[in-house]
């Protein structure tokens, strides 16, 4: 289920990279980054989908008729380009860093305290998970400067 989810939640992702590129209009110091994102997040899903697939099968995975081999292959054409998705990755969080400080973009912050959060008896509530993962970017970014 986490490998649909992902890439489904990856599908999403690609078409708004697909509608920022059609109309970049107050997106532009974020166009490259998206393309980048989305570039290196599906190559690795690609692989990570395609080895694990082949891996449930069995010894039929291993079968041309399985198409297995093409898409790991192509998956790891993806993210293997002398090393490309993590020279990708890198420039993406260096453009984040200066879409930061230099063009006023905001990290975001979360509306309650972690100590709040961890109190709560139900955490499954939309606004808690959307406060968690915003603790969790700034955290991230934290790490990062």
């Amino acid at each position: 289920m986490p490998l649909l989810a992902r890439t489904l939640a990856l599908n999403a992702m690609y078409n708004y990279a697909r509608d920022v590129f059609n109309t970049p209009k107050g997106k532009e110091h974020e166009l490259l980054s998206i393309c980048c994102i989305i570039k290196t997040m599906m190559g690795w899903n690609l692989n990570n989908v395609a080895v694990t697939c082949r891996e449930r099968c069995g010894g039929m995975g291993y079968l041309a008729v399985s198409k297995f081999s093409d898409f790991i292959a192509l998956g790891h054409a993806a993210i293997t380009a002398e090393g490309d998705n993590r020279v990708l990755m890198t420039k993406i969080t260096k453009d984040y860093m200066t879409n930061v400080k230099l063009h006023g973009f905001k990290v975001p912050q979360s509306s309650k305290a972690i100590s709040e959060i961890s109190a709560l008896k139900d955490i499954t509530q939309l606004d808690t998970l959307l406060d968690l993962l915003k603790f969790r970017e700034e955290a991230l970014f934290q790490s990062l400067t």
